[in-house]
């Protein structure tokens, strides 16, 4: 029997997190190897030599050394089909790329202005840049409220595209910027991916 995958994980870090919720998914074995990030960890010596880049998570599988969570997670879809968490049809499956890219890369701005405010002491928030980080971020997330219309998941089935945005959902929903009555669609979908058990695991 081959070794469990070695995941270098920060627990709260929502790219460890989307790639453990992949690896529940898939019932994969693997060993959780803490990084904390908090004493500079990921910028020591040894882990530079798994990551240049400095951040977290990085898989181990075999000989396999691996970072970037939307690379890793492709990677495990390609290796461990089953569950198949991607359709086989060519276009759905670039279209649920462009949706990961979507969600990433083009909310992060309103992600961080809100990160930004949250993150210091709630006395020191300015309430007005809050709102307005918070205006545009719900504004960001209408595009992934659309794509659930008449869907139970983002795709249809559950897939890469949930496990991917799930994450960031739920900070938001911790830092109390969501639930909002303008996406109920996006509420209903994380009450059904709190129901799972792969992101039970994570929660």
């Amino acid at each position: 029997m081959s070794d469990p995958i070695k995941l270098y994980d920060f627990k709260t870090s929502p790219n460890c997190q989307r790639v453990k919720v992949v690896l529940e998914e898939k019932k994969l074995p693997y060993e959780a190897i803490p990084v904390d990030l908090r004493k500079k960890e990921q910028k020591e010596p040894g882990y530079l030599a798994l990551n240049p880049y400095g951040k977290v998570p990085v898989i181990v599988d075999g000989d396999t050394v691996l970072y970037e969570s939307c690379i890793i997670n492709e990677y495990l879809e390609e290796k461990y089909p089953d569950p198949p968490l991607l359709p086989e049809d060519p276009s759905l499956r670039a279209r649920i790329r462009i949706l990961i890219d979507y969600g990433i890369n083009h909310t992060d701005s309103g992600h961080q202005a809100i990160r930004q405010e949250m993150t210091k002491a709630e006395g020191e928030r300015d309430g007005d840049a809050l709102a307005a980080a918070k205006a545009l971020f719900l504004q960001q997330l209408r595009p992934l409220e659309r794509e659930l219309e008449g869907k139970e998941y983002m795709a249809g089935d559950f897939s890469l595209l949930d496990a991917a945005h799930v994450p960031r959902i739920m900070r938001h929903l911790q830092w109390g910027i969501l639930p909002d009555p303008s996406l109920p669609l996006l509420h209903a979908w994380y009450e059904r991916m709190k129901a799972r058990p792969s992101v039970q695991a994570v929660l």
